[in-house]
């Protein structure tokens, strides 16, 4: 009897022993051996012939153990740098705030925007960071047309929705940007002679989210998929009418026809979107156009349609 209790006295033994060994185990580790590297200028900027601002978007990235102290900060921001515009022939100045804007810009009508022009960005901070970017302007494609249409759920709710269509140019390469807004007005002050709105974004259905290119199916007659408005319900057996539900209400229609670098940017965008909070998706590299910084620069060129609903 007395073997099995001086085996089980030496098992505890041993445990007391390893559990003190693992004290020694626990070593700290400053930030600046884990070779992480510094934050990084961010450069977001977009050109069309259509802006009335020319405007260019200065940030910071976020580093791996930077997430706990810039949240924190009220924004990210870089606020001193020098930013210039160039079309080759002229170069002009983008100041940050100007009209309380929180980017750099400047008017339009100081640099017109061209189809086919290239322009040239140079970024260089307070602290000396250099960054330049350069983008060609595509040629616009017209839209065809936007129409509504609905949908009726569970024999109750009939879903409205806007789809857009267009003509590809055959023999050359694009690539698109679906977007848009519903401005929806308060029927009681439309009553009252008042214009109270609310501005929606449109977001279209498709599988990237209104981004397309032409491969595979060049010169086709391209239809966006589908965005939704609003609901109406029966009310005595009978749905209201989307005009009566919706009255007087803009829709907007937006195709960008967009260069490549903007089509790589955004389809990388809605990638890492979907994987976002999966710890076991591959990670999605964001590309970058931009030389000594992060982010993107490019151009596009817009076709409006625009409908009233009254």
């Amino acid at each position: 009897m007395r073997h099995p209790s001086f085996l089980h006295l030496v098992v505890c033994l041993g445990i007391l022993l390893l559990l003190a060994g693992c004290g020694s185990l626990r070593n700290e580790i400053s930030p600046d051996q884990l070779g992480l590297e510094s934050a990084k200028l961010v450069v977001s900027g977009f050109l069309s012939p259509q802006d009335t601002v020319l405007a260019v978007r200065l940030t910071q990235s976020r580093t791996v153990l930077g997430d706990s102290i810039s949240s924190g900060l009220s924004d990210g921001n870089v606020t001193r740098a020098t930013v210039t515009l160039s079309d080759g022939n002229r170069t002009i100045t983008l100041r940050y705030g100007a009209n309380g804007y929180q980017y750099y810009s400047a008017p339009a009508r100081q640099m017109r925007i061209v189809t086919g022009r290239t322009y040239t960005l140079d970024v260089v901070t307070a602290e000396g960071q250099r960054a330049t970017a350069t983008c060609t302007i595509p040629p616009p494609v017209s839209l065809s047309a936007v129409q509504i249409d609905s949908l009726m759920e569970n024999n109750r709710t009939r879903r409205y929705f806007v789809r857009a269509t267009w003509q590809d140019p055959a023999g050359q390469t694009n690539y698109y940007q679906v977007t848009g807004t519903f401005r929806l007005f308060d029927q009681q002050q439309v009553i009252l002679g008042k214009s109270n709105y609310t501005n929606l974004n449109l977001n279209f259905d498709d599988d990237n989210r209104g981004l397309f290119d032409d491969t595979g199916a060049d010169g086709s007659l391209f239809t966006s998929g589908r965005a939704f408005l609003g609901n109406t319900t029966l009310a005595n057996g009978q749905a209201m009418g989307f005009r009566k539900q919706f009255l007087k209400s803009n829709i907007i229609v937006n195709l960008l026809a967009v260069d490549e670098t903007y089509y790589q940017y955004r389809s990388a965008v809605i990638r890492q979107g979907r994987v976002r909070g999966n710890p076991f998706a591959e990670p999605v590299l964001i590309p970058s156009n931009v030389q000594g910084a992060l982010g993107c620069f490019a151009g596009y060129n817009s076709s409006t349609i625009g409908m009233t609903v009254n």
